[in-house]
């Protein structure tokens, strides 16, 4: 950590930058790292080729955060495997990668990956703690709350004690826990209820009541006027059916693949095995993928998970 912190402050203008369609532990540890840096005298930008989703609006930062790529002396990857991921062309200029899966690139050896961390923003947490504390300040703690409490499933995908310790801290440092869930959860736009309407008459549980599925389909972000936002969080609905182990929500993106989330109960398998199959990666109770093809792949796509899931059930 302390190497890493002595590298990074060493560049005057640094460019933080996450996944495509980021979810909130992309946009709070861009906004969170982005913040401390422009506290410590860093020039200091952070981009997200998608920009924010609306419910992430609130977090402090957030409204200055740029969908173009512009010049910097160092470029940090947060909460991403490798730098396609960011959409973005790879830059010619030194690389470093915060994240807390270790699958993926490695650019230098400055990286910290820690798979302990139950949220990119808790590896960020760290990290900033290392450099000064006392520039954890509101607009630094608000964001990596926003990136742990998503990231961990508001606590129910994460075991251990560090995702706790972590909450604790940034309480401490003024973070109110009950107006972040509201904003986040209590807050949802009519679109998302109507596309979940749609999405949950798809939803199917098979392999003896073990595995449960759901399809979000073009047409149905068509239908009630949605993007791509709006669906975020429903794999949790089949994943809450009782007696599932494993849930997935299989959605068309039209960039050309099929989204795809991963869950499992305790006591269920590994998703991120499936989900590593496919080119992705994740977490033991939470994973994701791509899969690339077209709209009328669907069942092929669904089949072809499910293979994979029979697999770890055994």
């Amino acid at each position: 950590m302390k190497r890493t912190v002595d590298f990074v402050r060493g560049f005057e203008r640094v460019v933080v930058v996450s996944h495509i369609r980021p979810d909130g532990d992309a946009v709070g540890s861009v906004s969170g790292l982005v913040n401390f840096l422009r506290k410590r005298g860093v020039e200091a930008e952070g981009v997200l080729k998608h920009g924010v989703p609306e419910i992430f609006s609130f977090i402090p930062g957030a409204e200055g955060i740029r969908t173009d790529l512009p010049e910097g002396q160092l470029y940090i990857l947060v909460d991403a495997s490798d730098w396609e991921r960011t959409g973005f062309p790879l830059p010619d200029a030194p690389i470093v990668r915060f994240d807390h899966h270790l699958t993926g690139e490695r650019y230098s050896e400055y990286d910290l990956l820690d798979e302990e961390a139950p949220s990119a923003t808790s590896l960020l947490l760290r990290f900033l703690r290392t450099w000064d504390e006392e520039g954890i300040d509101l607009s630094v703690a608000v964001p990596l709350y926003v990136g742990l409490l998503t990231d961990t499933g508001s606590f129910k995908n994460r075991e251990g004690e560090r995702a706790f310790e972590d909450a604790l801290y940034l309480i401490r440092r003024g973070v109110n826990p009950r107006k972040i869930s509201e904003l986040i959860f209590r807050e949802k736009p009519i679109q998302m209820y109507r596309l979940l309407s749609l999405a949950l008459q798809t939803l199917k549980v098979v392999e003896g009541g073990k595995v449960a599925y759901m399809v979000v389909r073009r047409e149905f972000f068509e239908r009630v006027n949605a993007n791509r936002e709006h669906s975020e969080g429903f794999v949790e609905y089949p994943l809450s059916v009782r007696g599932v182990l494993v849930a997935m929500k299989v959605e068309w993106d039209p960039e050309g693949y099929w989204k795809v989330g991963l869950r499992s109960k305790d006591g269920g398998p590994n998703v991120a095995a499936v989900a590593e199959k496919f080119g992705g990666g994740g977490h033991y109770f939470s994973a994701g993928c791509r899969i690339f093809g077209d709209e009328k792949d669907e069942d092929r796509v669904i089949n072809a998970l499910l293979e994979e899931i029979r697999k770890v059930l055994k």
